[in-house]
């Protein structure tokens, strides 16, 4: 499935501060009242001042911003960014308030459920932080600002930030699994997943916008009613859509978009499949008007 620009999600937020605040906030609420107790980690360099701050008995919340703080700052030398402006309120609030709450207890005594709780919470707040342009983590730069993945020049190739910051990941979780326990580690996996898939969420939604592109519209447009009882909004001569179409006759297509929920994504491809085996099914990620 191949992806498109989204639509623009509208006009920036008034108070950015104010919600990079909350997301930091919120994010140390993950840490230290559902995963820290627990001894589970993080990610990035969240889960590495944890380790650190376990072996120099300095506090995790000082290390948080220590580590950070320059790796941010490299980030907006390199790119010309002002991203460590943008990042100080947040990452402020996230170690300060991670300093306030560590004396505070484990919210439940189930593993589980402070994995998932701690996950949610951490993914919420650097999903509400990031939509505003901050960030918490340095580690989660993997991103440019036109929505394309950001990409590190090693040996004459270009490698997606992505693999990397997923290969100190892992590499993390194991070192944890040495330190504190395998146990603790695979919570430390599954509150690391459950945090990526919260921080999605907040980007995404749960729909997605989606463009197929037939010559069959009629019959495409008829399986889907069927199936899942959703109209289309088709689009005619569209540059936008155009340039990124296969080298096919775009003359004699059509390009149909819907909205489509998360959980509905396999069947719309099925009925699309049916109906038209030629089709091409592409997600709409960024959209400019």
């Amino acid at each position: 499935m191949r992806r498109l620009a989204r639509p623009a999600s509208g006009a920036a937020s008034r108070f950015p501060v104010f919600y990079t605040v909350i997301g930091g906030i919120t994010a140390s609420v993950g840490l230290e009242l559902f995963l820290h107790p627990h001894d589970m980690i993080a990610g990035g360099i969240t889960g590495i001042s944890r380790l650190m701050s376990l072996y120099t008995q300095e506090h995790f919340g000082l290390l948080l911003f220590v580590l950070n703080l320059p790796l941010m700052l490299l980030y907006s030398l390199s790119t010309h960014k002002p991203m460590l402006l943008r990042a100080l309120p947040g990452l402020f609030a996230f170690s300060g308030s991670a300093i306030i709450l560590s004396p505070f207890p484990a919210v439940s005594g189930h593993p589980v459920v402070c994995a998932l709780g701690g996950g949610i919470c951490i993914g919420l707040g650097a999903g509400l932080t990031a939509r505003h342009g901050g960030l918490l983590d340095s580690l989660a730069l993997s991103e440019s600002e036109d929505g394309r993945p950001s990409t590190l020049m090693l040996t004459r190739r270009k490698i997606p930030l992505i693999q990397i910051v997923m290969l100190c990941n892992g590499l993390l979780l194991i070192t944890a699994g040495f330190v504190l326990g395998w146990e603790p580690a695979l919570y430390s996996a599954l509150s690391c997943l459950a945090a990526y898939e919260t921080t999605r969420l907040m980007f995404t939604g749960l729909r997605r916008m989606v463009c197929v592109v037939s010559n069959k519209q009629q019959a495409v447009e008829d399986a889907i009613y069927c199936r899942l009882r959703l109209h289309s909004t088709p689009i005619r001569g569209s540059t936008q859509i155009e340039s990124k179409m296969s080298e096919s006759d775009t003359n004699e297509q059509m390009a149909i978009v819907y909205s489509v929920h998360l959980l509905d994504l396999q069947r719309f491809k099925v009925a699309i499949h049916m109906a038209d085996p030629q089709a091409e099914i592409m997600h709409m990620k960024r959209w400019e008007m």
